[in-house]
Parts: C-alpha cells; structure tokens; sequence
C-alpha cells in the first residue's frame, strides 16, 4: 500500500508547527529539509522525540548538495560532511539521506566518478544502517534527467543506494514516463511529488517559487504515479513543494490542503487503472464518489434593516418577487423561474456576524445533488467541516461546508420539480410559482486572495469534483486581472475565480470595500436581453455604463446588422461572438463596490465574453472613481 508523506520544505513557520500540522492534517511520515533542523533550537534528538509523540515517522534527510564527482580536496571534506550528516540522523531517527545531483562548476562529467562516489558513500551508509537516494536535479551540471540518474545508481550497484524520483524534475523537462513502470521497486529509494502551472518560466524559478500540489498546476502526475506503481513501488509518495504562498499560509490548512491534493490523485490513479483494467491498488484511503450536481437551488443575501430596501429595489428592478417570508426568521424568499434569492436581516446568527464582516453580500451558496448525503461524506472525508445553523421546530436541517472567506455552501438533495425539502421554512404568501424574463443562474464569479486562489481550486476539484480550464489574463486599468474557471462536470455550475495584481485592481476594491473575498458577480440568463434591458431600466436599475467607443470598435470588427448595433449602443449592451454563435450582456452598477448583476443571453455560445471583460472593469472602474470625487467634493 502507497503511503502518503511530506516534507517540512513544504509549509511555513517553525519545524514545531509544522510536525504538527502534518500530523494533524493525517500525515504519518515525513521528511526533514536541513534548513528546518538547521533553524530548529532543540538538538536533533528532541526533533525524534516530537515526530514519535505525534505518531510521524521521519522518512528522510534531505537534501545532501554537489557531493558526487567533485575533485579534491571537495571530495575529502564531502565524505567528512556526510559522516556528520550520518551522526545527526542517527539522532534524529532516520535513515535515508537524499542527495541531489551537483551543480557545482567543478562537478566532474565521468558516470563512473559518480558512481563509484555514490557507492562509497552507500557502504559508509551501510555501517549505520542506513541508505541512500540520488535525485536528479532538472538544472544539475551534468545529470538532470531522471534516466542518467538511474544509470548512476545501477552502475554504483548497491542495495542500500536508490534512486529519487521527483515529478517536478521530471515533467519540467519533459522526461518519459513509460519507463519508470521498468524499475525495480526495490531500488527506488523514494517518490517525490508536486505539481506545477504550464507556463514559460526558468526552471530553477519555477520550482523554487511556484510548485503546487497534484491538481492545482497541468503536470500529468496520474500517469506519472501510473508509471510508479507499475514498477511496484508500494513505498512512500512524499509532497515536496515550494511555494512562497505555501510558507507565508498557517502551516494547518497547508498540510491540509497537501493531503486533500494526494487523495484526491490516488481517486483519478485508481480510476485511470480500472479503465485499464488494472487490478486495485487499495490504497487504503477510497473517498465516497463525486455526487453530481443538478445546479444551484438558491443564493442567500445577508444584510441589515437599513441596507436591504436598496437590495430589495435592486431585485424588484430586475423582475423578482417576493414569494413567502420565512416562519422564524427575518428572511424573504424572491422568486423567478429557476432562480431562488434568500434576502436575511436577522440580527443574529451567522448571516448577522457575516454581515457585520462583509457588508450586505452573498454569504450562502446552495448547491443541489443527486446525493447530498454522499456529497457531505465526501466533503468530510476531505476536512471540510459541516456547518448546521439555527432550525426552527419543523424546519428543515440543511447542512452545510465552509466556502469562500467563511460563507457556506449548503448541500440539498435535488427533487422532482416542484417539489423541495427547504420550502417548508417559509410561509407562501403567494402562489410559488413566479415567472419572468429571468430564466436560470448561469454562473457566480468568486474574487479569492490570490494567497488563497490555489487552495480554492483544489477544494472545488477534489470536495465537489469539479474542473478547470486553462487560466487566462486580461487588463485592468489599475493591475493585472486573473481568471480561473471552474465547472461541474456537466457544466451546470460554473465560477471564474479572479485574483489580481495591483493595490486598486476592480478585485483589489471589491476585497477592500467586502473585509475579505467573496462572491462578486451573480450571472442571470434570459431569452430576451434587449426587452429585459427596456423594462429594467423603466423600473430604475441603474445599469453600467459603456463608452461609446467600444461600439466604433465593434462596427469595426463585427458586420453586425445596422439595427443590432444601434440598439445594443442605445441599451448599452456587450456583444461576443465565437465560431458557433453570438453573446449578448450588461451588467449593473456596482452595489456599494461590493458585487453585481450580469444578465445575459447565449445563442449557441458557451463562453464568458472574456474579450469584453477589460471593458466592463475600465467602465466599474470608471464609475467608482467618478463617485469618490462626487463624495470628496461633498465632504470639503
């Protein structure tokens, strides 16, 4: 059985905290990057002492630099250095040095001067008990590939010297993986695992800065661990990542988020082998499957008594009415078509101490399944807490996981139409049916920290098993603007996640102006965009307005009809166009820079008008800095 490891390299504060984290997070092994034990102000054996009360067994020592093919006298002074090295592992209680390949100008191009190096130090190793494992560096003077590695360590032939395999290394520069499945196990001393985004980047940049755990980069690391099990290597699989972001977050939700990164890749290696027809591995960790997600049955609205009328008139504008009033709480249900909006004003509670943090915002996402109760185990089985609120006598218990800066993400069964298991906590004041040009949510867009946009990724992949797309980057007027798609499997749920660069980026502002990251963008779709726009802004919603030279630019591009265009310039409409259809959208002012409305309409087009988006923030931006210097003038 494939057993799961990390090492203290990747996650941040005191090697205290993290044996600590690792352990708590599941882990029961671990490897010790020198540096940690280097800054640790105990003695080696006090280290031991720690890793055995948590029940972590410390796999490694790593890493041992530019031992192998030096001249003299480096050559000396190493085999002095690795008998001391040898002395503080025998008191720490571990007994395998990882060393990586040199790097050194001196280093020597001679495989057998490498290997007889690396022998030596394996029969010094022996003595002790102990072994050794070479890792090829992807930037080393002379080897930087896993196979020249691997033809070191075979010529050396030692039983006690293996070799390292490290997924980053191998990936970045495009090593085969196939032949991995041909080594014999018993000389792979270690697994090392990290992801990595597909970018153009120097590679030492890269790893020293940017390595993620399996699923939030592009690395093919299920066929990688594919190869690796083939071989029968049922040894330790060890995360070691690097990662500036990784270090600056609480080492708890780091080494979390590592172990939720391996389960969720032993799930794809497991099913990736039963398509093959491969026996099972059992791995001793199976999740509960992937519940499908029907879509969204309802987003909730915190907010106060004084800040709900602006709300309220903002959804009125937009065609929702009130259908019922919930029995216990002071809470509104507003209603059309598919789409459900639940507006809180309770003074206590959790939607209260969210709005006292946020503002009037989004904080609850309803999520519908076919198995919520699965979903739920799932989610658990991955450390996501639940949360169940107040309920009322005869009201229904919708659980619930923690979600983006502390909102919640409810889980509830989907049932036959017309039918749900959350009415009955309101008092229908009206027939619940309520129709209008609104027909369905067609996405929600998140701003995250950008120090937390990888583990969000993560969560969303692995807890509800959703995908990705490629990242794409677009023009803010103040910064860099980044998205993220995420998607359920068959699309009914989609979020770009958005980060930024730049201290007055829209996202930026929306962080400032919400205490933290949140929902920002609630998409709503319709079959008729141009009648929507005309009764909406007869009703006195305020809609963003578009400079006149983005539809120059459009006549330009576009050989769209002389009425279309003349009507999307009077309306204020955005319009995109793929190989398959065309995109109509608006979107309305900005809610206090907290969050708005997009209401579109698709015409056999399935993309995010993602041209269109460096507009829609210069004129958002455009329309917070004019009202700023409105209110500064008022102030003077």
């Amino acid at each position: 059985m494939l057993k799961w490891s990390i090492a203290t390299v990747s996650m941040g504060g005191t090697l205290e905290a993290k044996l600590a984290a690792a352990a708590r997070a599941g882990f029961r092994a671990i490897e010790i990057f020198e540096n940690d034990l280097t800054f640790f102000s105990g003695r080696p054996a006090d280290v031991k002492a720690m890793a055995q009360n948590l029940g972590v067994e410390i796999i490694a020592l790593q890493p041992m630099r530019d031992f192998e093919a030096m001249p003299e006298p480096q050559r000396s002074r190493n085999f002095e250095r690795a008998k001391r090295k040898f002395d503080l592992m025998q008191e720490l209680g571990t007994s395998m040095l990882c060393v990586c390949s040199s790097v050194a100008e001196e280093a020597i191009d001679d495989p057998a001067r490498a290997a007889a190096d690396l022998g030596a130090l394996a029969d010094l190793a022996a003595q002790r008990g102990m072994r050794i494992g070479y890792e090829a560096l992807a930037w080393g003077r002379h080897v930087k590939d896993w196979m020249d590695a691997w033809k070191i360590v075979d010529l050396a032939d030692r039983p006690n010297l293996g070799i390292v395999l490290d997924s980053f290394h191998i990936c970045a520069r495009k090593n085969p993986l196939e032949p991995i499945a041909n080594l014999r196990p018993d000389r792979i001393a270690l697994v090392q695992i990290s992801d990595a985004p597909n970018v153009v980047m120097d590679v030492i940049s890269m790893s020293r800065h940017h390595r993620c755990f399996p699923g939030q980069g592009d690395f093919p690391l299920v066929d990688y661990l594919d190869a690796v099990v083939h071989s029968g290597y049922r040894g330790h699989i060890s995360l070691e990542v690097f990662n500036d972001q990784f270090r600056g977050a609480p080492a708890t939700a780091v080494a979390r988020d590592g172990m939720r990164s391996l389960l969720a890749a032993a799930e794809k290696l497991e099913a990736q082998r039963e398509r093959k027809a491969l026996p099972k591995l059992n791995l001793g960790s199976t999740l509960p499957p992937v519940a499908h997600i029907d879509g969204i049955e309802f987003i909730e609205f915190a907010t106060s008594d004084k800040e709900s009328s602006a709300l309220l008139a903002l959804l009125d504008g937009l065609g929702f009415r009130r259908v019922a009033r919930h029995r216990s709480k002071d809470v509104d249900l507003f209603r059309q078509n598919d789409i459900n909006i639940v507006v809180n004003r309770e003074q206590e509670g959790f939607s209260h101490s969210f709005y006292l943090v946020h503002g009037t915002s989004v904080c609850a996402l309803t999520l519908r399944f076919d198995n919520a109760k699965q979903a739920l185990e799932r989610a658990n089985a991955l450390a996501a807490t639940t949360y169940f609120g107040r309920v009322g006598p005869g009201e229904a218990v919708i659980p619930a996981v923690g979600g983006v800066e502390n909102s919640l993400i409810y889980f509830i069964d989907r049932l036959p139409k017309g039918r749900s298991n959350w009415d009955q906590d309101f008092i229908f004041e009206s027939p619940p049916d309520a129709t209008g040009a609104l027909a369905r949510i067609d996405h929600l867009s998140n701003v995250v920290r950008r120090s937390e946009f990888l583990s969000w990724i993560l969560f969303y992949k692995s807890v509800l098993g959703f995908r990705d797309e490629p990242q794409v980057e677009l023009a803010d007027p103040y910064g860099a603007f980044f998205s993220r798609v995420i998607r359920s499997d068959d699309g009914a749920v989609r979020i770009p996640l958005n980060i930024a660069e730049g201290g007055s980026t829209g996202v930026s502002r929306f962080i400032d102006s919400s205490g933290g990251g949140g929902i920002q963008q609630i998409a709503l779709s319709t079959s008729d965009l141009f009648g929507f726009v005309e009764r909406a802004r007869g009703k006195g919603v305020k809609f963003l307005d578009i400079p006149d030279n983005y539809y120059d630019d459009i006549e330009a591009r576009y050989d769209l009809p002389p009425d279309t265009l003349a009507r999307i310039r009077d309306l204020k409409i955005l319009y995109d166009r793929s190989s398959t259809g065309e995109f109509f959208h608006i979107y309305t002012s900005m809610f206090e820079d907290r969050f708005f409305f997009e209401i579109l309409e698709r015409r056999n087009y399935d993309l995010f008008g993602a041209a269109n988006t460096p507009i829609r923030l210069a004129a958002q931006t455009h329309e917070q800095d004019v009202a700023l210097q409105q209110k500064a003038m008022f102030d003077f």
